[in-house]
């Protein structure tokens, strides 16, 4: 039996069990013994291919149901933004791109 030992630490009276393992490793031998195998992982639907896409299909049916979808201002004016945003920093790749080119060209090393 393992040694129980009080702490009283902060003024409150805590127990704990010295000489057990803390943790995941602290399971007795009972318990899992007592856990029932099963041939199919945890969460799996059926085996059969055809049960498991529908299965799918139905689940990405109930998730879309949740999305917040924007509204065509809003997809206008964001789909703007990307647009402008991808410009910009093309030219600006561009621009560094002819510096360093003209650069390496008087360098004489292209």
């Amino acid at each position: 039996m393992a040694k129980i030992e009080t702490d009283k630490t902060a003024g409150k009276a805590q127990t704990k069990d010295v000489g057990a393992l803390k943790g995941a490793f602290s399971r007795s031998a009972s318990k899992v013994a007592s856990v029932r195998p099963s041939s199919a992982p945890r969460g799996a639907v059926s085996t059969k291919p055809r049960g498991r896409v529908r299965n799918f299909l139905r689940e990405v049916r109930i998730e879309m149901t949740k999305v917040t979808w924007l509204s065509r201002k809003e997809l206008l004016q964001s789909t703007a933004v990307v647009i402008i945003a991808v410009a910009i920093a093309a030219v600006f790749i561009g621009v560094f791109d002819f510096i360093w080119n003209t650069i390496v060209r008087a360098v004489g090393l292209g």
